[in-house]
C-alpha cells in the first residue's frame, strides 16, 4: 500500500467489518472520514496483511472520532461517533454482520433523562459491557483525567438507545501525568488482556508517553479497577510522543489477544512520530506482549505535509519521484526531500527509496525542477516556510545530481510564507517562468526576462487570474487537456485538487476553473503531473498532510 497517503494521527479499532470471523482494521486519519482495510491473511513477515477496501467508509459523517459496538445487541456492530461539537451520534447497524448498512439516528444520543450525552472532542469514548449484565455501558473520559459511566437502559428502543447516569468518578479513576499534575486528552479500550474473564482498562492520555494499564482485581460482575495505572507493557513499555490510542484483538491469528495503538501525538514532540505511529504488539511464546513494528501498513512516508515532484532525475529515460517533508522525524529541525527512484522503465514503473536529495537544509522544503540555465541538465527552484525560493545548478557528475546554491533568496514574494514553486514556459518565448503558491491561497507569476541560460525572475501579479483557492496554494503546471498549452492543478489545505484550464493560448494564458473536476484528496494537497507509467498521458501524485503520496492513473472516458 505504498500509496495510501501516510498517517499522522491514526485512530485505530479492530472490528469484523465482514463477518468473515477474522477482524478487519478501521483508522480514522481526517475529521469525517473513515478508512477500511480488510484482513487478508498473513505476510512472509510473519505481520497481518491488509487490503484497502475504502477510503470514506460508508461516507459516515464521523466528526473527531468513532467507536464501533453492538449497541442494540443483534450480533452486528454498531456506530458511536462525534455529533459536532462534542455530542455523541448513533448510527444503528440496519444491515447484516457480512453486508453492514447504517442508519442514523435524528439527535444526538441521550441520557434517561433526556439530556444529550457530551463527549469531549479530543477524546475516544468506550463502550462495553462492564459489569456483565447483558447491557452495553458507556466510558467517557474528561479531560480531567476521570471517566464517566453510563449504564443503557434495558427496553429502550433499539434506534434510539438511553444511557442513565452512573457516577462521574468511575472506580475512582484519574489519571494524572507521572512529571506533574498535568492530564489532558485521552483515550480508552476494554479489553481481558489478562484471560481471566473481565474487562481490563486501557488508557492512553496526551501526557502520558506510553500506554497505562489499569487490571481489574475484581470479577465480571463486580469489576474492580481501582489499582495504580501502570505502563504497559510491563518491564519494556512503549512509548512514544503520547496520546496513544489502543485497539484490542486477535491480530495474528493464534487465537490470543494482540494490541494495535495509533498514536495522536501528545506533549513528547509530535514530530518524532509522524512515521513510525501505527504500533504492533503481539504475544511471545511466553504470553508476554512483544513489539512487531511501529508501521503496521507498510507506506511511502516521509512525515507530514509532503510534497512531491516527478522528474527523470537520474536521467535514464524513466521519471522519478521526489517527496519531501515539512520537518523530517530524525533531524526534527528541517525537512528533506527524499528520492524515491523509478529502477524500472518507462513502461513498467518500480520505485525504490533511494536516500535524500543532498541541497541545504530549511523547513518545509518544496522542490520544482527545470533546466534553467540551458545546459541539459535539470536543476532546482526550491521554496519553504519562508517568502523565499532559493535557486540550485545542478552540477551533473553522475546519476545523482549535485545541486549548488545560486542565490538561496532567489525570489521573495511579495507577501506571506510557504513558498511552493512551479516552473513552465506561460509566455511562448521558449524559457520557462514561475508561480509560486503561498500561504494566503493566491498564486504569484513571475515571468523570466532573462532567457533560457540565466534565468531573471520578474514579478508580473501577486494574484494570478485572481485565483484563491483559501489556504496554502501549491501550483502545478501542464498540459492536462493535450490542446498544446498549460494548464493549471492547484493544491490546498481545506478545498482539495483545483484544476484551471487555459483558454487562452500558449503566450497568453487565461486560467478558468474546472468545476466538474473532483477527486479525492488528503488534506494540504500538494500536486505532481507526469507520465509515470508511459501510456502517454499524464498521471497524478498528490502530497498532503499525512506525509505519504496519492498515486491517480489517467484513464481514458
Amino acid at each position: 500500500m505504498a500509496f495510501l497517503g501516510g498517517f499522522n494521527v491514526p485512530r485505530p479499532q479492530l472490528v469484523d467489518a465482514d463477518g468473515d470471523g477474522d477482524l478487519d482494521l478501521f483508522i480514522q486519519e481526517y475529521s469525517d472520514r473513515l478508512i477500511l482495510l480488510e484482513r487478508d491473511g498473513t505476510g512472509r513477515d510473519g505481520l497481518p496483511r491488509f487490503v484497502l477496501r475504502s477510503t470514506r467508509y460508508a461516507d459516515l459523517a464521523i466528526g473527531e472520532w468513532y467507536r464501533f459496538s453492538d449497541l442494540d445487541l443483534d450480533g452486528d456492530p454498531d456506530l458511536l461517533a462525534e455529533l459536532p461539537f462534542s455530542y455523541v451520534r448513533y448510527w444503528r447497524n440496519v444491515g447484516t454482520p457480512a453486508a453492514p448498512r447504517f442508519a442514523a439516528a435524528p439527535d444526538s444520543l441521550r441520557d434517561a433523562e433526556g439530556k444529550a450525552l457530551f463527549a469531549d472532542r479530543q477524546n475516544i469514548l468506550q463502550a462495553a459491557d462492564i459489569d456483565c449484565d447483558r447491557l452495553p455501558d458507556l466510558l467517557v473520559g474528561r479531560i480531567t483525567g476521570t471517566v464517566v459511566h453510563y449504564e443503557m437502559v434495558a427496553g429502550a428502543p433499539p434506534d434510539a438507545p438511553r444511557f442513565r447516569f452512573v457516577t462521574d468518578r468511575f472506580e475512582n479513576i484519574e489519571i494524572v501525568a507521572q512529571f506533574g499534575s498535568a492530564h489532558g486528552a485521552n483515550t480508552m479500550t476494554l479489553a481481558d488482556y489478562d484471560e481471566d474473564g473481565d474487562l481490563d482498562l486501557f488508557w492512553g492520555d496526551f501526557f502520558e508517553q506510553g500506554l497505562l494499564l489499569i487490571e481489574n482485581t475484581g470479577t465480571c460482575a463486580a469489576p474492580s479497577l481501582r489499582g495504580p495505572p501502570a505502563p504497559f507493557p510491563p518491564g519494556q513499555p512503549l512509548l512514544t510522543s503520547g496520546y496513544n490510542a489502543p485497539t484490542y484483538g486477535d491480530v495474528d491469528g493464534d487465537g490470543r489477544g494482540d494490541l494495535i495503538v495509533g498514536v495522536l501525538g501528545g506533549a513528547f514532540n509530535p514530530n518524532r512520530t509522524t512515521v513510525a505511529n501505527l504500533h504492533l504488539l503481539t504475544r511471545d511464546a511466553a504470553g508476554r506482549f512483544v513489539a512487531r513494528t511501529g508501521q503496521l501498513l507498510a507506506m511511502l512516508d516521509v512525515g507530514s505535509e509532503s510534497v512531491p515532484a516527478l522528474v527523470d532525475l537520474d536521467r535514464d529515460g524513466d521519471l522519478d519521484l521526489l517527496l519531501a517533508n515539512k520537518i523530517d522525524p530524525a533531524l526534527q529541525t528541517v525537512g528533506r526531500i527524499y528520492r524515491i527512484e523509478n529502477t524500472g522503465s518507462g513502461r513498467d514503473p518500480a520505485f525504490r527509496l533511494a536516500g535524500v536529495l543532498p541541497v541545504g537544509a530549511t523547513y518545509h522544503p518544496a522542490p520544482a525542477f527545470g533546466d534553467l540555465d540551458g545546459d541539459g541538465d535539470l536543476d532546482l527552484l526550491l521554496g519553504s516556510w519562508s517568502a523565499r525560493v532559493g535557486y540550485y545548478r545542478n552540477q551533473g557528475g553522475g546519476p545523482i545530481p549535485a545541486f549548488a546554491p545560486v542565490d538561496t533568496a532567489f525570489v521573495t514574494i511579495t507577501r506571506g510564507s510557504n513558498t511552493t514553486p512551479a516552473l513552465g514556459d506561460l509566455d511562448g518565448d521558449g524559457d520557462l517562468d514561475l508561480l509560486v503558491g503561498e500561504a494566503s491561497g493566491a498564486l504569484n507569476f513571475y515571468r523570466n526576462e532573462g532567457g533560457p541560460r540565466e534565468p531573471r525572475f520578474v514579478l508580473v501579479s501577486d494574484t494570478l487570474d485572481v485565483i484563491d483557492v483559501g489556504r496554502r496554494s501549491a501550483p502545478a503546471l501542464a498540459d492536462v487537456d493535450g490542446d498544446g498549452d498549460l494548464d493549471l492543478m492547484v493544491g490546498s489545505d481545506a478545498n482539495g485538487l483545483l484544476l484551471f484550464r487555459n483558454a487562452g493560448t500558449r503566450a497568453a494564458p487565461r486560467f478558468v476553473h474546472d468545476e466538474t473536476f473532483r477527486l479525492d484528496v488528503p488534506p494540504f494537497a500538494t500536486p505532481a503531473l507526469g507520465d509515470v507509467d508511459g501510456d502517454g498521458d499524464l498521471d497524478l501524485v498528490v502530497g498532503g498532510v499525512g506525509g505519504g503520496a496519492v498515486y491517480f492513473e489517467r484513464v481514458a472516458r
